[in-house]
């Protein structure tokens, strides 16, 4: 009986499975702000409690562009994490020909740079997204369909409890690696957080199909500075902005 308990003690405890449950989620647009799509959970009626999926499965729907650009001309570029708008509103101002949709968790900013997009009369050409872009992606965006990506000062989530929430990881890059057309395609990053910055290279240098073509030292997109951007110079913060290509066979 010593012997066998002393076994049971040694042998590895099995590990728990953990499984991340999918919900359903609808792509709705706005009323008030025709420029802005909800893509958030669908709840029970009458709660804040999100459905989950009858088979635990994504809830995947591929999306037309033309729902949510009616009048592009197959240039599509996302932006993930537009703030306040800055950049989407003064890159579609520049290039009226590009249609590009940004994306923002929050609704109070959402809502903001939405209003701004419309403001500029931009919103045959700029949109929108407030969710959560890497399920937008997933469940929505069909392949090769994407021709860029813009990521400028991200939350870097400090604390080392909140990394997880960190957008930037493999899961991610599979899916914009996707949905890249063919060719070599560019994702533009920028942050001033060293550390988050580390971070994000070391995950694009690991990745199959990923080339850092200019590290730490590209200069702003076109020269359109954030709010943060500028903010941050002004305060003597060292920025550290990368292009990225993705070469796609």
């Amino acid at each position: 009986m010593t012997n066998e308990m002393e076994n049971m003690e040694e042998s590895p405890k099995a590990k728990k499975e953990i499984i991340i449950p999918e919900f359903y989620r609808d792509l709705n647009q706005d009323k008030d702000l025709p420029c802005m799509w909800h893509f958030v959970h669908r709840h029970i009626p009458g709660t804040r409690k999100p459905i989950q999926t009858e088979d635990n499965q994504p809830d995947k729907h591929p999306l037309d562009w033309k729902e949510i650009f009616p009048m592009h001309n197959d240039h599509i570029e996302i932006e993930i994490g537009s703030g306040k708008g800055g950049f989407l509103v003064e890159y579609g101002k520049k290039h009226p020909d590009y249609f590009i949709m940004g994306s923002e968790w929050d609704l109070t900013w959402a809502r903001y740079a939405a209003d701004r997009m419309m403001r500029n009369k931009l919103n045959a050409n700029t949109a929108m997204l407030r969710g959560d872009v890497f399920y937008f992606l997933r469940d929505r965006v069909q392949s090769n369909t994407v021709d860029a990506f813009h990521m400028y000062f991200p939350d870097p989530w400090p604390k080392e409890r909140h990394h997880k929430n960190r957008l930037l990881r493999e899961e991610f890059l599979v899916e914009v690696a996707r949905v890249l057309k063919p060719g070599k395609r560019i994702f533009y990053w920028g942050t001033d957080h060293k550390e988050y910055n580390a971070v994000a290279l070391e995950v694009f240098d690991n990745f199959q199909g990923c080339k850092i073509i200019e590290r730490n030292t590209a200069l702003p997109t076109e020269g359109i500075m954030t709010n943060f951007e500028k903010k941050y110079r002004l305060e003597g913060r060292p920025i550290y902005r990368s292009i990225i290509e993705f070469d796609k066979a």
